[in-house]
């Protein structure tokens, strides 16, 4: 006999995790389906960074925040552009969630919460993530799914890729059929996917041709956005396209990826060098501190490309580059490493496809504007040095990309719209799968984790069961 279950999980990230467990809590028979080996998606292999106003450890800290004071920043950061009904209801679960995370044992690193700067800055210390970045999250929610699991509440089915939603004879989504043909039915379905920053193709249909330079988890396929779309979702948000600044290939990785070095944002560290693009000529002022604004200009110059271009004597002289990774920052020179160098700016030219006319230029005009302190072209203020001292060097650098932007249409129950404004019966939608629905054309810290996490337990605390 077939086996019909509340629901059918597709995707055991932070969405499709808090969703079985709070749906099993509530005494929900649950199959998990997840493409990887293992249950934890992007997690497995991102900071982790959480956003909550209200949490005891500001209060501990004497942070007097709030839930309105949260949405009031999300909607300053995003321009006006995030979406006010789900802003609203994640403000009002974020913090809550993170007492419970610690509650539940959940590392926390030193010194929680903070302000970051990758990012247009919170007015409030509301930024916070584990000891193990994304791994002390999922220390956290696995046991509890291993519990539910052991107690015949939840099935996980790894190595089990989602491929064709089923649907019954009145037209509802009743079930799913896996790549390998096997068929999982449920009383509902859940699409928790995650997003589809793995898929260079889907990347370039939904935006425009723009090219898609990774740093995602590399199974977040963006087949469930697809599926979605099949049974008749409306994808959105797809003009919020705003991939990431300033991004390197880390071949120090198991699975190779692009990721911020940490010194290019120059609220933590100045800047030393310049950074131009394939015709050897700047393209904005270093020191500008809007990440969204550096984005934007790094998007129009050609493949989304720059390079980082220093000398011998910053190499040496300046605080690290990758700052975020300083144990790791001599193994990027390596020959493997991503790192060009050449005795002189032309042969530096040659070896990176930049023109390297404009680039001994560029570089002669930079130097003048570091001897007489003025940067005539940008404005910009901080220039130590001049770059002049060989070897030389260029560090290649992308407007890359780590979540989804564009996403399926979902009420605030989390079922999925059609065009018409009709919910698709028996499907719903959580997570990445939503796109940039919190943070919109925007760049909020927390607001895309976070939200994946809490309105996970918010559907699994509402799904219709038995």
């Amino acid at each position: 006999m077939t086996k019909i279950y509340d629901a059918v999980v597709i995707g055991a990230g932070p969405a499709g995790l808090t969703t079985a467990i709070f749906a099993a809590e509530r005494g929900a028979s649950i199959a998990l389906l997840e493409s990887a080996p293992q249950v934890g998606g992007a997690m497995l292999i991102n900071r982790g960074q959480l956003s909550g106003a209200g949490s005891k450890l500001q209060e501990e800290r004497g942070i007097k925040d709030t839930p309105q004071r949260h949405f009031d920043d999300a909607i300053r950061i995003s321009r006006g552009t995030a979406s006010r009904e789900f802003l609203e209801l994640a403000v009002g679960l974020q913090g809550p969630f993170i007492d419970w995370l610690m509650d539940h044992g959940f590392e926390m690193a030193e010194n929680m919460p903070r302000i970051i700067h990758g990012h247009e800055a919170y007015d409030e210390a509301r930024t916070y993530w584990g000891r193990e970045d994304g791994v002390s999250l999922v220390k956290v929610l696995r046991p509890m799914l291993e519990a539910h699991v052991a107690a015949g509440r939840v099935d996980v089915f790894t190595n089990t890729s989602a491929q064709t939603l089923l649907r019954d004879e009145k037209g509802a989504v009743n079930g799913v059929r896996t790549e390998d043909g096997r068929d999982y039915f449920g009383r509902a379905v859940v699409l928790a996917s995650g997003g589809y920053a793995a898929n260079p193709t889907l990347f370039s249909r939904l935006h425009e041709g723009a090219t898609l330079w990774s740093g995602s988890y590399k199974y977040s396929s963006g087949r469930g956005l697809e599926m979605g779309e099949d049974a008749g979702g409306e994808i959105i948000l797809k003009e919020t396209f705003l991939p990431n600044f300033g991004g390197f290939l880390d071949h120090t990785l198991e699975q190779p990826r692009y990721r911020a070095p940490g010194g290019l944002t120059p609220q933590d560290r100045p800047p030393w060098e310049i950074v131009v693009n394939r015709e050897g000529k700047r393209f904005y002022r270093e020191d500008n501190e809007s990440v969204d604004e550096r984005t934007e200009l790094l998007i129009e110059q050609t493949e989304s490309l720059g390079f980082v271009i220093f000398d011998e004597a910053i190499r040496c002289e300046a605080p690290s580059i990758f700052s975020y990774f300083p144990d790791k920052a001599e193994r990027f020179f390596e020959p493997e490493g991503v790192i060009e160098s050449a005795d002189s700016l032309a042969a530096l030219a040659e070896k990176c496809g930049i023109d390297a006319k404009n680039l001994e230029a560029t570089v002669e005009k930079y130097n003048r504007a570091v001897a007489s302190g003025v940067d005539a072209e940008f404005g910009r203020s901080h220039m130590p040095r001049p770059i002049s001292q060989g070897p030389f060097y260029a560090l290649p650098i992308v407007s890359y990309t780590v979540r989804g932007y564009a996403g399926l249409k979902v009420d605030l129950d989390f079922r999925v719209r059609s065009k018409d404004g009709q919910a698709v019966q028996g499907l719903y939608a959580v997570g990445e799968v939503l796109g940039s629905l919190l943070s919109g054309k925007g760049s909020v810290g927390g607001m895309s984790l976070t939200p994946a996490l809490v309105f996970g337990r918010y559907l699994g605390e509402r799904l219709p069961i038995g």
